[in-house]
């Protein structure tokens, strides 16, 4: 819960401000829930970015990625140097430590807020012939949730337990603190910061779903920026050698939507991505 990230998907940056002004605002029945005016992003959306400072994170130039994706990186910077930007090196030290943090917090939030339906007072109820309470909360669990939330319900039970809780869930909130020292600590030399959306290409439905760990490695470059409790966008920017869509992402200072909007048009406008995928389904 404390991951979590609403956001919009639409056609281009401007569709996605125009959403956005629409979903944010302040929900008196929700705790994280701040109470701030929501400003007219789609109206101040300008990809003149003179006067700004985009951030490059060395510690992203990561060993063996594929050279496609360092080359879009590439062109990106130059994007938003051709809008006007100033494009400066930044040290994010502790954003190796953001994958294992961020698969030590979510699991067991996970499982924590999931211990709630238990077929009981929350959720589907399977209640097999001849079943005892225990015998009922094991199917409705089975039936109720898929392979991937069992799985972090597993790590994050085996994370918060007795012995293990200060080892890794502490250990994890303090890397947490870390990681969003590192951010704060950027945004005092520029104003966004640009990596990659993802260290391969955009892969098929279900293609590496029997394997987690790649599911999980795929995340490298996008849980930062959620750990810190950043805004940030994913801009469609180039196709790899095999027609599959590489995505470079922009992160913003805390409130500053308008600014990683602003460096999204910027790319969206230099790019010229229009590729559409013939078939959907």
């Amino acid at each position: 819960s404390s991951l979590d990230q609403a956001g919009p998907m639409a056609r281009d940056v401007r569709d996605c401000a125009i959403m956005l002004e629409n979903m944010a605002g302040f929900d008196p029945k929700d705790a994280t829930s701040l109470d701030l005016p929501v400003p007219n992003w789609e109206a101040a959306l300008s990809s003149d970015l003179k006067g700004k400072k985009v951030g490059i994170p060395r510690e992203y130039r990561l060993e063996g990625i594929d050279p496609e994706i360092d080359a879009m990186w590439d062109a990106g910077i130059a994007m938003l140097k051709d809008a006007g930007a100033e494009v400066v090196e930044i040290s994010l030290p502790h954003t190796k430590y953001a994958l294992p943090t961020y698969y030590i917090i979510a699991p067991a939030e996970a499982s924590s807020n999931l211990a709630r339906y238990d077929g009981v007072r929350y959720g589907l109820r399977d209640l097999p012939q001849g079943a005892g309470l225990q015998d009922m909360y094991a199917a409705t669990r089975a039936d109720g949730f898929g392979p991937e939330v069992k799985r972090r319900i597993m790590i994050g039970t085996y994370v918060l337990s007795a012995g293990f809780y200060d080892a890794y869930y502490t250990q994890a909130q303090k890397v947490r603190t870390l990681i969003s020292r590192d951010f704060s600590a950027a945004f005092e030399t520029c104003d966004v910061i640009l990596a990659p959306t993802a260290p391969s290409a955009a892969f098929g439905l279900g293609e590496k779903t029997a394997d987690p760990l790649a599911m999980y490695l795929n995340d490298v470059f996008a849980v930062p920026a959620s750990l810190a409790g950043l805004p940030a966008m994913s801009v469609p920017a180039a196709l790899n050698r095999e027609g599959l869509p590489l995505g470079l992402q922009i992160i913003g200072k805390a409130f500053d939507e308008q600014g990683v909007l602003n460096a999204g048009l910027a790319i969206e406008e230099r790019a010229g991505f229009t590729a559409r995928a013939e078939k959907w389904w």
